[in-house]
């Protein structure tokens, strides 16, 4: 059993209730994780080469699908692939898709989120 720890609040003072961390499986079938990192400037980062339209693109896309509570595409600080970016990362499945174009986007829409729409 984890180790009850009480929390810390502003100033390390302890709050007045006590939390377990606790490991539970994913309440999601798919999770697309799209780095959206920015770094300054001269710096390999997805976000200046356009990742954020990506992502607003594929959520909205599972939204029309119907699929909240199933897929959750989520927005990342860094996949660790900043030279290869746009990084997009699809759990549980553990793939990766790097230089990742909105053209590439109907490729992930119908591998990744058109499946789980039935």
């Amino acid at each position: 059993s984890p180790t009850v720890i009480p929390p810390l609040c502003k100033g390390g003072a302890r709050w007045g209730r006590e939390t377990t961390m606790n490991a539970k499986p994913s309440p999601f079938e798919r999770i697309i994780f799209v780095c959206v990192n920015e770094r300054p400037a001269g710096e390999d980062a997805c976000a200046p080469k356009g990742s954020k339209p990506l992502q607003e693109d594929l959520k909205a896309y599972a939204k029309a699908k119907g699929l909240k509570g199933r897929l959750r595409v989520s927005r990342v600080m860094c996949l660790g692939q900043c030279a290869l970016g746009p990084n997009i990362a699809i759990m549980p499945d553990n793939v990766w898709y790097h230089r990742v174009t909105r053209e590439d986007l109907s490729e992930i829409k119908r591998l990744y989120i058109d499946p789980l729409a039935g």
